[in-house]
């Protein structure tokens, strides 16, 4: 049996937070110069859910929902996250990184992370009209987001 090499792999978790007006909260990354969702790397011991909320909590401080809540069938617990990437970073090798979507429920008025980095709620156009700023990925699935929460109220 082959030995899958964990040594140049974070394991991550990124969130994109949408609030009821369809706005998507992304914040300013200072070492890759872009916008991007917030989220970091999961610590020893927990899910990738439990680490969402913790660097949601961390980040901002807001309050949230998934946008779809694990599933229990049986003894086993079915994460519904949104996509499942990886990405090639020069300064850490490999980010696995489970991404998911989250209806923001309690916010206020906030300019930065826990990290003094920008945060800003974008709103679809808002994305459109700087995404050559943009990680092709993050403005695609940040109105991806937009568009899921959009829908699931309706």
């Amino acid at each position: 049996m082959g030995e899958i090499n964990w040594k140049d792999k974070c394991w991550m978790v990124v969130i994109y937070l949408v609030r009821e007006d369809g706005k998507v909260l992304l914040h300013w990354n200072k070492n890759m110069d872009t916008w991007i969702p917030i989220g970091g790397h999961i610590e020893p011991g927990e899910t990738p859910m439990r680490a969402a909320r913790r660097e949601v909590q961390e980040e901002t401080g807001f309050e949230f929902d998934f946008l779809e809540e694990p599933k229990i069938q049986g003894n086993s617990e079915i994460i519904p996250f949104f996509r499942f990437q990886i990405d090639k970073v020069p300064h850490h090798n490999y980010h696995m990184t489970f991404v998911f979507i989250g209806k923001c429920k309690k916010y206020f008025e906030k300019k930065g992370t826990d990290k003094n980095e920008k945060l800003k709620w974008f709103s679809e156009s808002e994305i459109l009209n700087i995404k050559e700023q943009m990680i092709e990925s993050v403005w695609k699935a940040a109105i991806e987001s937009i568009n899921k929460v959009k829908k699931s109220q309706i």
